[in-house]
């Protein structure tokens, strides 16, 4: 029997539909949300993602200013400019694009950008206020994409034994608190855990972002199973090799394995079949950032 699949789409569309209210009713009140976004260089993957961000806020009513930087940006050039938006009153929130490259000071950067105004949770100031569930602060859109997942379908994570295969800053260490923070019981396991079937057997939910197809295979769940895969891989068969589309395009995948949804009771992936993955749901938490940034600057 297939698991039902939890769709991102379906979420972002339902979050989006209120963000889009939301702006409507700031910019009734003479306050148009605006987001700023800065992006060194031209690699064609940032633009690309640039432009679906820019047309995501367009059809929410959000303003979008991109702000583009050599790729020999200086320290002192892009730290001076990130500060002049921190002091833009009609900017609300700044989305700086990473990776860096490597004459830039990440450390002095992520403190520089005004806690009010940081969507993703780059300034540790926001990663504080998710420690003690300071509701004022931002937290990690990746992250906080899983948790709508579980609200938006009555997923209810207390009590619940949660393996979450990634320790990053950006998903496994911010959604383990925020489980916690719902009384889950989280175990974070990574590249070093000596058997990570060991804790995803037993596991109610399972949440996976390796970026490495086939990691997690379906002798590795149970039939209960909750799997939500994060992860943006490539799919590979048996010998290693990329599985090419009819266009001769390598396929998007999640970690799990395609067979996973015969065994799980639920599941959302980014392998074909498996319910489109939980990037819209990122996108639209983007949205809802700058439109609780610019009400909390506008109180």
């Amino acid at each position: 029997m297939s698991a039902k699949l939890l769709s991102g789409k379906e979420v972002s569309e339902a979050m989006l539909a209120k963000v889009l209210e939301d702006a409507e009713a700031l910019i009734a009140d003479g306050v148009q949300p605006k987001l700023a976004i800065m992006r060194v260089g031209a690699d064609p993957g940032s633009i690309s993602y640039e432009k679906s961000i820019i047309k995501r806020m367009g059809n929410s009513k959000i303003e979008v200013e991109s702000v583009e930087f050599p790729v020999d940006v200086t320290q002192e050039e892009f730290v001076g400019k990130l500060r002049e938006l921190n002091g833009d009153k009609d900017i609300h929130a700044v989305l700086i694009f990473k990776p860096l490259p490597e004459q830039l000071d990440e450390e002095e950067i992520k403190y520089a950008l005004s806690p009010e105004k940081d969507p993703d949770a780059l300034n540790p100031t926001n990663l504080g206020k998710l420690m003690i569930a300071d509701e004022t602060g931002f937290f990690p859109c990746t992250a906080e994409g899983v948790m709508e997942l579980f609200k938006f379908y009555g997923i209810d994570v207390k009590g619940k034994d949660v393996t979450i295969i990634n320790n990053s800053n950006v998903l496994g260490k911010p959604l383990a608190i925020m489980l916690t923070n719902e009384f889950a019981t989280v175990t974070l396991a990574h590249v070093f855990t000596k058997d990570t079937s060991a804790y995803t057997k037993n596991a109610d939910i399972v949440v996976t972002a390796a970026g490495i197809y086939g990691l997690v295979k379906p002798e590795m769940l149970n039939e209960d199973c909750i799997l939500i895969d994060v992860a943006m891989a490539q799919k590979k068969d048996a010998d290693g090799n990329f599985v090419l589309n009819d266009e001769g395009k390598k396929i998007r995948t999640g970690d799990a394995h395609e067979d996973c949804k015969d065994k799980v009771a639920a599941i959302t992936s980014a392998t074909p079949g498996c319910g489109g993955g939980t990037g819209p749901i990122t996108t639209a938490l983007l949205a809802q950032h700058v439109i609780k940034a610019c009400r909390q600057q506008n109180a």
